[in-house]
């Protein structure tokens, strides 16, 4: 008992200090940006276009917008980690990706993106606020390294073993199969996948999903794209 005990104090502060590494190795990159381009417009505003001021205050609201998500992302990541239990019922799915996409319409927009729905999806017990985090960090990684224009298709396919897989595939680069290993570890990095971001995101949908009593996946093969996925219980008994 006494051992069980010293290895997970052991692992919970191994984790502890990658997630403290992770975090402060993502918000420095966002608060250094606002500060070099703050500093560049305090010292040389009297030399610079309307234009060009313009420019550098939007790139320094990008970086506090990114910033602020950063920070959401650690925020949520601790409660669920905090709480104990949530009350778990049956999802209409299409409302809760709705919700999701209604918060990146400006990125959909930029992107041109075509998004593929299903008619209907089979009814999966959750909850629905953070289910809706999984679907957001899914739809904005699909966004940002989808095609040109990105091509994204949602589906669920309902498993013999009581649960029911919901996907989401782009028509992306892919993932070599070395990092699709990596990519749900607790804050680590697609690095190896040449892919730019901050560590917490997918850590996050794996600590969601988990909780909610399923499990997430990638599937991926080079130039043709990649779906992730994850799964949870079905509502139908």
């Amino acid at each position: 008992m006494m051992r069980r005990h010293t290895d997970e104090l052991r692992e919970r502060n191994e984790e502890l200090d990658a997630f403290a590494h992770t975090v402060a190795h993502d918000l420095k990159n966002p608060i250094a940006s606002m500060m070099g381009f703050a500093s560049l417009v305090l010292n040389y505003y009297d030399r610079m276009d309307a234009e060009r001021v313009k420019e550098y205050l939007q790139l320094i609201v990008d970086s506090g917008y990114k910033l602020k998500q950063i920070i959401n992302s650690i925020l949520l990541l601790a409660g669920v980690t905090r709480q104990e239990q949530v009350q778990l019922a049956p999802l209409d799915m299409g409302d809760v990706i709705y919700s999701a996409q209604s918060r990146m319409l400006t990125m959909i927009e930029e992107t041109q993106a075509q998004i593929v729905m299903p008619q209907r999806f089979p009814v999966a017990m959750g909850y629905a606020p953070w289910v809706e985090e999984v679907w957001a960090n899914y739809l904005s990684n699909a966004l940002k390294y989808g095609g040109t224009p990105p091509r994204i298709e949602f589906g669920a396919t309902p498993l013999k073993n009581g649960q029911i897989r919901f996907w989401i595939k782009d028509n992306g680069m892919g993932i070599e199969s070395d990092a699709q290993e990596k990519i749900f570890l607790p804050f680590t990095r697609m690095s190896q996948a040449k892919i730019e971001g901050h560590g917490l995101g997918l850590s996050v949908v794996q600590r969601i999903v988990e909780r909610l009593g399923g499990v997430v996946g990638v599937e991926s093969e080079i130039g043709k794209g990649s779906r992730f996925y994850f799964t949870l219980p079905t509502a139908e008994g």
